[in-house]
């Protein structure tokens, strides 16, 4: 059902054979998905929506198996990876290990105050 839906507004919405290929492959659009969907693919960016405790919930210090999915999500990005993390959303103290690991790497965090 969905599939057919998707295939008839790609088709009302281009012009083109060409066009309606390139809409349906998602050429030039942003996939998104889990970090399990992610695993064997690469990115030139990847970012990370939701960094903290609500979205890692069962995610416990020293859990090399949940350690080890972050790594797998990171090692998608071939040039640039981005992390996001909205403080009204939940806390990161289950998941500060993750933090610990980028600010020991270098990585530079930035706080973006709402307007």
């Amino acid at each position: 059902m969905a599939l057919d839906e998707f295939f008839r507004n790609c088709v009302d919405s281009q012009s083109s054979w060409g066009d309606f290929l390139d809409e349906f492959e998602g050429i030039n659009h942003i996939p998104l998905m889990t970090i399990h969907k992610s695993k064997g693919l690469e990115f030139d960016t990847t970012i990370f929506m939701g960094i903290d405790d609500n979205a890692w919930w069962s995610y416990k210090s020293g859990d090399s198996e949940g350690l080890s999915t972050f790594f797998v999500a990171l090692s998608r990005a071939k040039q640039r990876a981005i992390f996001a993390y909205c403080q009204q959303r939940g806390q990161r103290t289950k998941v500060s290990e993750f933090y610990t690991l980028l600010a020991t790497a270098g990585v530079q965090e930035y706080v973006i105050q709402p307007v």
